[in-house]
């Protein structure tokens, strides 16, 4: 049964009992119906208006949804952001770096690496790269060779 039919039903069983109209009990009675039926009516209009406020809502997600695919077209990006990661594969290589002052891990590419410094993103702490490397596997086989006479 709905509310207002609850109401209406009430105010039925009140005039069925024939109570004395002059009587206290019978005013009190009459007047909490009346809260009643206004409290119904009440809800009765939230609930129309709420869903008509949700109708509302559905459209203009459906008019972002085609507006988002007019912009962004069927892109292959899975939504873990996957595409995102082979396109800095692609850019170059990462290199993870530690900070020594913070110990904050950071990637930094090889365009970061040819500017020879970089601050920390956590601390902030100037970080020098030398990019001359040795070639450790030159020593070893130089070590290998005389061991091998």
């Amino acid at each position: 049964m709905e509310l207002m039919e609850k109401v209406s039903y009430l105010k039925g069983l009140v005039d069925m009992a024939e109570f004395d109209p002059a009587s206290k009990e019978t005013k009190v009675l009459n007047a909490m119906i009346a809260v009643m039926d206004e409290l119904a009516k009440t809800v009765q209009s939230l609930s129309e208006a709420n869903d008509q406020l949700c109708d509302v809502i559905e459209s203009i997600d459906e008019d972002l949804s085609q507006v988002e695919e007019d912009l962004y077209g069927d892109e292959d990006e899975d939504e873990d952001g996957e595409e995102d990661d082979e396109d800095e594969e692609e850019d170059g290589d990462l290199y993870e770096v530690t900070c020594p002052t913070c110990g904050e891990t950071f990637d930094v590419d090889e365009f970061m690496l040819d500017e020879g410094e970089i601050n920390c993103p956590a601390c902030g702490e100037r970080l020098e790269f030398d990019l001359q490397i040795d070639d450790p596997p030159a020593k070893e086989e130089a070590a290998e060779a005389p061991s091998a006479e």
